[in-house]
């Protein structure tokens, strides 16, 4: 995943943090020293506030036809798409403006999503390049971790080797679980798990809305660009205090004709050469809406094999659609007109959370606030596993800070 993923990196504000058991203040720092780490760019505008201070944040890299455009007439109509709760600006991306750590800032070559020349998209493997290079640190590769058990002070980790099969068994101090929400879970739930127990999941149910950028009509368009988000929004009816709905707008560029050939209301051969003109005026946005867990959205292990249970309840998704119209409404002032939205189905964004959910009350398989998984003398989840709730935001910048700020005291112990 995050060899593909779209780089957006916003830090949790306060309003973001309900139903955790920490809050902004305690990762602050750690969101600044994950910054310093994998760079970060973005600008001080008015997303400032929904998106999180950041003192580590690279400049703001530069935008394209589409992007410029809209955010050029929101500059114009600021009043208008404010009083319909509608905020524009810069996404943060996990992609370089200034060389950082041997990376290169992006050359605007829009192959993002297809080429590293230069890594200035943050990737995962370009930390466990740095680990490898110290004395310190040792990859084993090709290994399925199955289980673990505590004994005599030691954690005990149960692996089998891919290739040969074979089991094996590793021992430490201390396990730290990282493996994506359902690995850790899965390897949680055979070691602690009684049989037929459930542990709840959350998944930011993913809307795609084709904009019409009105802006963009009869004017150049851009060759050189980056691939990822070229604008974000924000949707706040009730300010900052309250859960509000975040987007990312992209270029339509590099998706194919006939995707939009079979939805318009024209003749091919006519709709071919028109949409062949309207398609540097095309633009997506990509919105993330909060989700909570409720008794239709779980995980269950049966005997060994684990599965995955969800669906949105029919007050859940009406909500959802009420937000949507909403934003297509307020997207009017700045003229982009939505077409048909397309929405992907039930926990397709991969954006999986709240398995072993961080909580104050002392329950199986979950976490207390430190990450440390409940039944465990010395065993550590960082992932999103331990998100109770997603609001609607990308959680990896804040499950990274996150696992910085365990990692952290972990290490001072």
């Amino acid at each position: 995943l995050g060899g593909a993923w779209g780089a957006g990196a916003p830090c949790f504000v306060e309003s973001d943090f309900a139903g955790f058991p920490i809050g902004y203040a305690d990762l602050a720092p750690h969101y600044e020293a994950v910054a310093s780490r994998i760079g970060i760019n973005g600008a001080r505008d008015d997303l400032w506030p929904f998106l999180g201070q950041l003192a580590a944040l690279q400049p703001a890299v530069e935008i394209d036809h589409n992007g410029s455009t809209i955010l050029g007439r929101y500059e114009r109509a600021r009043a208008k798409a404010n009083k319909r709760a509608l905020h524009l600006g810069r996404p943060r991306l996990a992609m370089l403006t200034q060389p950082l750590r041997g990376r290169s800032a992006n050359q605007l070559w829009d192959t993002d999503f297809w080429s590293d020349a230069g890594r200035s998209v943050y990737r995962p493997r370009w930390t466990v390049d740095e680990l490898r290079a110290s004395s310190r640190f040792e990859l084993i590769t090709r290994k399925l971790v199955v289980d673990f058990v505590e004994r005599d002070g030691w954690v005990e980790v149960t692996a089998r080797d891919v290739d040969t099969n074979q089991t094996e068994t590793h021992r430490a101090r201390t396990l730290v679980l990282g493996a994506g929400t359902l690995g850790s879970t899965r390897v949680a739930m055979r070691s602690l798990a009684p049989r037929g127990a459930r542990v709840p999941i959350v998944c930011n149910p993913h809307t795609y809305m084709p904009l019409l950028n009105l802006n963009q009509l009869g004017k150049p368009i851009s060759a050189a660009r980056h691939s990822l988000a070229q604008a974000c929004m924000v949707y706040a009816p009730d300010g900052l205090e309250r859960p509000f709905t975040v987007g990312h707008i992209y270029s339509y560029r590099s998706l194919l004709m006939f995707r939009l050939m079979k939805d318009a209301p024209l003749p091919h051969r006519e709709g071919l050469e028109i949409l062949r003109h309207l398609s540097p005026n095309f633009a997506v946005m990509i919105l993330q809406h909060a989700d909570a867990p409720t008794p239709a959205k779980y995980c269950e292990l049966v005997g060994d094999t684990f599965t995955v249970e969800y669906a949105s309840s029919a007050s859940e998704k009406t909500a959802n659609l009420g937000v949507e119209s909403a934003i297509a409404k307020a997207l009017l002032r700045v003229r982009c007109v939505k077409l048909r939205a397309q929405h992907t189905g039930h926990a397709t964004s991969t954006h999986f959370a709240g398995t072993l959910p961080m909580t104050d009350r002392d329950e199986p398989l979950t976490t207390d606030r430190d990450g440390k998984l409940r039944g465990t003398r010395a065993v550590y989840v960082v992932d999103g596993s331990v998100f109770p709730a997603l609001p609607s935001k990308g959680l990896t910048f804040t499950m990274m800070a996150n696992a910085n700020r365990i990692a952290t005291k972990i290490a001072r112990a």
